[in-house]
């Protein structure tokens, strides 16, 4: 019963190892999942305070162009005849007050009156004309009015839109008419520019607006990816239009780091435990192993014998066989070659006990005193024969050292379980008195 508990205390361990290794890991993923998320939130909430910055950035800029456009519009609502040099000094102090108009034009009756500036790819630089208003529009629904055309690429490789608003003209020849457009290049690239070098130095940045062609959101600026793993997302109106302005920091190595050093500690914290835990079982073990067996042979002690006596004997009672084993002339052999070639010599008449028996069913009790157990077959109950055939074995062994060859004598005694005795004392009694009786033969 004790050793089955000892047992059980093993099998404890080697159990408690398995989950403490399964569990902490679950444990360190856990913790760095939820680190992880309440750092994506810190990021998500950092994000959007950037952000209400990027967009009034963004709004200020694109602010700009509208009132360029206003100025233009107003500039010839109230006189549309007027001088191309008058023309080409309004469109030069607008751009200059807004970087980002890279071209104004003029239109009348889907006509091309002005450009400026004007470059050898001014037809790459003009889209198409802008759509005739109502000549009755409301000079109140100005604003209303914005054109707007798709995000395209202009020759120099930066992104750009065309912002067209009608003039409605005062003159007293036109009085509350539509006379033509005014039409703004607005470079978005230059205002995405300013922005990264402004608020969102540190944040990737993507445009998007909506697509009828896509159904959905069509990212125009910026990596796509960013539509789908945005810290933060606001919607930016641009000239009537509403666009969508999506954030996200740049992934810093402190970033990256921090989560590995936290794996990698929270794994080493694991695998130290689990290694504590593997070496608490390796010393129950080679404790309850000292505690069974003999510390020169190896094989078993008597408290071992007798526990490994009892579970054979519980086996429907089968008959089994106490061979006592003692070795003859041992003593002269430790005064002649001294105690170590004694021990080798004992060790030596192990290693041949344990390749003829069981390893569980060999054991030693004493100096020189050797026990086997062994089950009887019904046919073998009340023979000789397994005790002769010990004696030969040994004999045919001798052991092999640097001075010389030594053959083993023994002088061997059996009883019989259960017609002999109930208990191992009781057997080892019996066979002790019959291995004297075979040692006295000899004398």
């Amino acid at each position: 019963m004790l050793d089955r508990f000892k047992g059980l205390q093993l099998n404890f361990l080697h159990g408690l190892l398995v989950v403490v290794f399964l569990v902490g890991i679950a444990c360190v993923e856990w913790v760095i999942h939820l680190t992880s998320s309440q750092y994506q939130q810190l990021k998500s909430n950092r994000a959007t305070t950037e952000l209400v910055g990027i967009r009034s950035q963004m709004e200020q800029l694109f602010g700009e162009a509208s009132r360029a456009a206003f100025a233009f519009s107003s500039y010839f609502s109230v006189q549309p005849v007027t001088e191309p040099v008058n023309t080409r000094l309004l469109a030069v102090s607008i751009l200059k007050e807004s970087p980002v108009v890279k071209r104004v034009s003029v239109w009348r009756n889907q006509d091309l009156l002005f450009a400026y500036p004007i470059t050898p790819a001014m037809t790459l630089w003009t889209s198409q004309a802008p759509k005739q208003y109502d000549l009755t529009s409301p000079v109140a629904q100005l604003f209303e009015n914005y054109q707007v055309s798709a995000p395209r690429l202009l020759e120099n490789g930066a992104l750009a839109l065309d912002v067209t608003l009608p003039i409605y003209t005062r003159h007293f020849t036109f009085s509350g008419f539509y006379w033509g457009s005014v039409r703004l290049l607005v470079d978005i690239s230059e205002i995405m520019r300013r922005v990264r070098e402004g608020s969102a130095a540190d944040y990737e940045i993507a445009l998007s607006r909506a697509s009828v062609e896509k159904l959905g959101e069509e990212v125009f600026l910026g990596n796509p990816d960013i539509l789908n793993t945005a810290d933060a997302t606001t919607e930016l109106d641009v000239f009537n239009e509403t666009w969508q302005v999506h954030a996200r920091a740049k992934r810093t190595n402190t970033e990256v780091s921090g989560m590995g050093w936290l794996r990698f500690f929270g794994y080493a914290g694991v695998i130290v435990l689990a290694a504590v835990i593997a070496l608490l079982s390796r010393s129950y073990r080679a404790l309850h192993q000292q505690a069974r067996t003999d510390v020169l042979t190896g094989l078993l002690n008597r408290r071992a014998l007798t526990q490994r006596f009892k579970a054979l004997a519980l086996r429907n009672d089968t008959p089994l066989e106490v061979i006592y084993i003692d070795l003859n002339k041992f003593k002269p052999i430790n005064d002649q070659y001294g105690h170590a070639v004694g021990d080798r010599f004992l060790m030596h008449v192990a290693s041949i006990l344990n390749t003829y028996v069981n390893a569980k069913e060999a054991g030693r009790i004493g100096g020189d005193e050797f026990v086997v157990l062994r089950p009887l077959k019904s046919s073998e109950v009340g023979k000789t024969d397994g005790v002769r055939a010990i004696v030969e074995h040994l004999r045919e062994h001798p052991f092999v050292f640097e001075r010389g060859e030594l053959t083993i004598h023994a002088s061997v005694g059996r009883a019989e379980f259960p017609t002999e005795g109930r208990s191992l004392e009781e057997l080892l009694h019996v066979a002790d008195e019959r291995m004297y009786e075979d040692k006295n033969k000899d004398v």
